[in-house]
């Protein structure tokens, strides 16, 4: 467990936190762009000769290629590579390579890897298969001989690994200097650990029979520490890891413990046992020289457990390193049966010296109400009759997994708590057998059976029962004496009104959320706490103060180079840099309420709007009207959508605006995937709310994105301003995304963006599948490949430099990043030509931490909110020990309280230093060309993480269930299912 880490949940038995699962949003406001590849120019110094002469393989030829039994991939690289006698070795050429560009759907055949290489390509947690292919492995060379060219790459390859480290900071102890110096609060509490590194630390092992209930286990652990350790201080992570600082003996024993669900008692027979020693002062070893890929993970687990005992005591929920008090005042409602709970994340950061992170923490829990409730607010159900099947798959999908309690009114010895395995007929017609002493064997009712031997009425005898227990057995209650148990944890995914209430309660401004960490922290009172005094852990219960800088905001250009200096990552459109013409366009009307009136107010702003920002958009086609009936379900708008996509294209229509009503939800998603997934055409969503206040405001944003997703550019950076780093640089930016816990059989998806102009404006996108939870990108090489290719065909040239900003990793997966990703990068860059090397600057970049930034004087309280200004900055003190890492907000609030983004540096061979890295950095949170504001990270890193997450979204739809992800064919015609026909990046 790395305390650094801003994914890693709690830490397993013996066993470093997993990361968390990534959460997605569904936001419209992307622009990547895949571009048909253009024909290159005659061959230059830089270019790559021949490499786009003919045109692509078809499917046909590709196949046909394939099939040849004697021309394997070894002997068409060892081609590629041989000089052409025309040219001497050393010119700046590349050699010829094959005459056509690399083909999407490749077989992943031609990479699978040679048996040595095997372990060094696969990643972590995953098992080699025959069938795999490039979908799955990090891509390689094939297993028989080498030929030359490949021999070549392989030695390169060899001599890379053997240099892979992680680069330290060029002076210790300072960080940048551009911009203007201030001073930051952050919500980091100092750590006094002399002490603790003077000590040594016992980690003991503790097991239990029975293992369940978890919360019973601190109970048990209690009584049986004060029966054989009763002055011994002990730090316990709720599952079987204790740590004390005294040497304990072996014990096994039995106590009883009072489960208050049902008032009766359990034994638990209890066995310790002291497993590992762990000397803390490698923590003190790891702030004086560290590195991301070596941490002392056993002395950050027990650090991090003996940080939480102060909450596991007070009895709090604990989720991963979030904990829930029970709620003092009634929790706001989230609607659908949920309720949001406030509690406080803490961890422990390795900085330049130890900090203790805290923040507050929200959750959805399921509301603690009866079911009967429930089902008459949340479903609008009436009780007294039978639920319709809509209500009742409702139901089903809510109480599925749930924890209840039941109880007979006025007999508390019938209390228990069930867990809920699903629905049962009504309780007027689930019948059963009974043995009874008198009347022999009956079969009885629900009704009958409570009326028999509880003496109770059932009220509501329409409604079905809950199947409890054993999923084999058919144990059914009464749905109208079951409660929701309060506090208890669900897997599953927050709906999108869910979610928007969520956001809308959990955004406070920072002076607001200051408050209310600063109550946390008094509440808790760490330095009153036992096992903190013994193991010598004293904590500065208050912000630290840190030096910060705000960077210079960058000019933009717009057409005829027009500048523009935004204010606090703000600032007012102009004409395009690069205006597109629209000639077809139509509006496909989902909601009832919006008449044509409302719609034609929308074309007259819209095109209002587009003669000031140089953009030419012809009259619309006449108004396609599309309505959804209440009573029918989404999948039947679904298929009316489709055919009208269809028709659409079919008439070459260059953007249908889609108007979005309120009901049914999600059916933004069904849009966006029907539309730019399989039909293959671009739309733009607009709610019917916003369509009723159009103005000429409203319109100029709107057609921000419409010009974007045309392949237009709207702004670049100045000239004065842009940086001389990206001068003749790709920018990639990448992303995993994972099903929720419960889908186990739903595949990943990785994306990649990649910049295809030479302003970074323009992108396009490759996406894979591959196995759940993986999260190291397995077919890197041929994506980095094609995309390179991409550059050259749009560009006329190569690039100089590749900048390549990773999403959604944590600390503990940077040596993998640079084993796999690293090198498939330049696996790439080598099979065009064996000396391609440009530099590679490798970022990882992490959203989900809890790092946040106060103002300390009032010159850095921006807006009505008081954050800190876009471009403030912070890569001292809070950051890694020894390597280059820094936090930077680029963007300006629009709610609550900043978050900025977290960078690492793990690879670099363009030997930035701080100033050029950051400063490009925040530059480059300019270049989102759909807006007028700052983002809060690197637009080609968005683009990734939106594409995963909706080509995922749009597979879970399609329920594409891979269990043979090992399945080339299969594999490669989903990938195919949802990419053939998109157009460009679907947004």
């Amino acid at each position: 467990m790395n305390p650094n880490q801003p994914n890693a949940g709690a830490p397993g038995p013996g066993t470093p936190g997993k990361k968390k699962q990534k959460k997605g949003h569904q936001q419209d406001n992307s622009n990547i762009n895949v571009g048909e590849g253009k024909g290159p120019s005659n061959p230059g110094p830089k270019d790559f000769p021949q490499m786009s002469q003919s045109k692509p393989d078809t499917k046909q030829e590709f196949t046909k290629k394939q099939n040849k039994p004697k021309e394997t991939k070894q002997q068409q690289a060892q081609k590629q590579n041989q000089p052409t006698a025309s040219k001497p070795p050393g010119q700046n050429d590349f050699p010829q390579m094959s005459p056509s560009k690399p083909n999407t759907k490749q077989p992943a055949k031609q990479n699978k890897p040679k048996e040595a290489n095997k372990k060094q390509n696969q990643p972590a947690g995953t098992k080699p298969n025959q069938k795999q292919s490039e979908g799955n492995n990090a891509p390689a060379v094939p297993q028989s001989s080498p030929t030359q060219g490949n021999q070549q790459i392989e030695q390169q390859i060899v001599i890379l690994k053997s240099k892979l480290h992680i680069p330290k900071r060029r002076n210790p102890k300072a960080g940048g200097s551009l911009g203007r110096q201030t001073v930051i609060d952050v919500n980091h509490l100092p750590l006094d650990l002399d002490n603790l590194f003077k000590k040594l630390v016992y980690h003991v092992d503790v097991q239990f029979t029975p293992e369940l209930p978890k919360r019973l286990l601190r109970n048990a652990l209690e009584e049986f520490n004060a029966r054989h350790y009763p002055k011994v201080n002990f730090a316990f992570d709720g599952r079987r890891n204790m740590y004390t600082i005294k040497e304990i003996k072996a014990k096994t024993d039995t106590v009883s413990v009072l489960n208050d669900e049902n008032n009766r008692t359990i034994d638990f027979n209890i066995s310790t046992s002291i497993v590992n020693t762990i000397q803390m002062n490698k923590i003190q070893e790891y702030l004086k020289s560290g590195s991301s890929n070596t941490p002392p993970g056993e002395a950050f687990q027990a650090l991090d457990i003996v940080l939480k005992n102060r909450p596991f005591s007070l009895r709090f929920t604990n989720v991963g390193r979030s904990f829930f008090p029970l709620p003092r005042i009634t929790p706001v409602d989230l609607g659908e049966g949920m309720e949001l709970w406030k509690g406080f994340f803490q961890s422990p950061v390795m900085g330049w010296k130890p900090y203790l992170n805290i923040d507050v923490a929200h959750k959805g829990f399921p509301k603690h109400q009866p079911l009967i409730d429930f089902i008459a607010k949340e479903l609008n159900c009436d009780i007294n009759v039978e639920m319709d099947q809509r209500s009742y798959n409702a139901l089903s999908n809510y109480v599925k997994g749930l924890k209840i309690d039941f109880m007979v009114p006025n007999q508390p010895n019938t209390k228990r708590s069930y867990k809920v395995v699903g629905l049962l007929d009504t309780a007027s017609r689930f019948r059963f057998d009974i043995e009874d002493a008198t009347r022999g064997r009956q079969t009885l009712n629900v009704v009958q059976y409570f009326r028999i031997t509880r003496n109770y009425v059932i009220k509501y005898q329409n409604l079905p029962c809950l199947h409890v227990g054993n999923v084999n057995k058919k144990t059914a209650i009464p749905i109208e004496l079951c409660k929701v148990q309060r506090g208890q944890l669900r897997l599953k995914k927050l709906s999108e009104v869910q979610t928007a209430a969520m956001v809308k309660n959990a955004a406070r401004p920072p002076g607001e959320r200051r408050q209310t960490i600063e109550n946390c922290i008094k509440d808790i009172n760490y330095n009153d706490d036992n096992v903190l005094k013994d193991f010598g852990i004293e904590v500065t219960e208050q912000f630290a103060s840190i030096p910060a800088r705000v960077l210079d905001q960058p000019s933009l250009a717009y057409a005829q180079n027009k500048e523009t200096k935004p204010r606090a990552g703000v600032w007012r459109p102009d004409r395009f840099s690069k205006a597109v013409h629209i000639n077809k366009w139509v509006v496909l009307n989902l909601d009832q309420r919006t008449n044509i009136a409302s719609i034609k107010n929308f074309e007259k702003s819209l095109m209002m709007s587009a003669r000031d920002l140089n953009v030419v958009i012809n009259p619309m086609d006449p108004v396609i009207n599309c309505f959804l009936p209440r009573n029918n379900s989404l999948s039947e708008l679904k298929n009316l959508m489709g055919n009208l996509f269809a028709k659409q294209k079919a008439c070459d229509t260059e953007l249908i605006v889609v108007v979005i009503p309120d009901y049914p939800p999600g059916i933004y998603a069904s849009v966006k995937q029907k539309s730019e997934l399989e039909v293959g055409v671009l739309t733009q969503c607009i709610k019917s709310k916003t369509m009723f206040r159009m103005n000429t405001s409203t319109s100029s944003n709107i057609l921000l994105k419409i010009n974007s997703k045309l392949n237009g550019i709207n702004h670049t950076l100045a000239n004065r301003s842009s940086p001389p780093s990206m001068d003749g640089a790709i920018i990639f930016g990448a992303d995993v995304t994972h099903p929720s816990p419960e889908q186990t059989t739903i595949p990943s998806v990785a994306a990649v963006a990649a910049s295809h102009d030479i302003y970074g404006s323009q992108y396009n996108m490759e996406w894979r599948l591959q196995s759940p939870k993986v999260e190291i990108i397995q077919d890197l090489e041929d994506i980095v490949h094609i995309q390179l290719v991409k550059y050259k065909d749009r560009t006329k040239s190569v690039p100089k430099k590749i900048f390549y900003f990773r999403d959604g990793v944590s600390e503990g997966q940077f040596l993998q990043l640079l084993e796999y990703e690293l090198i498939a990068i330049r696996r790439a860059c080598l099979r065009l030509n064996i000396n391609y090397k440009p530099s590679v600057t490798f970022l990882v970049v992490q959203k989900r931490h809890h790092t946040r930034m106060f103002p300390k004087y009032s010159c850095d309280m921006d807006g009505k909110f008081a954050n800190v200004p876009s471009g403030t900055i912070i890569d001292t003190q809070i950051t890694h020990p020894t390597e280059l890492d820094f936090y930077l907000c680029s963007h300006a609030s629009i709610q609550g309280t900043s978050r900025p983004t977290k960078y690492h540096l793990i690879w670099d061979d363009n030997n930035f230093t701080e100033d050029q890295l950051e400063q490009l950095t925040f530059y480059l949170c300019f270049m989102f060309a759909r807006c007028t504001r700052s983002v809060s990270y690197p637009a080609p890193t968005y683009y990734a993480h939106l594409a995963a997450f909706r080509a995922r979204a749009y597979i879970e739809n399609k329920v594409i269930n891979l269990n043979n992800l090992d399945d080339e064919q299969t594999r490669n015609q989903l990938n195919k299912s949802f990419t053939a026909n998109t157009p460009m990046f679907f947004v």
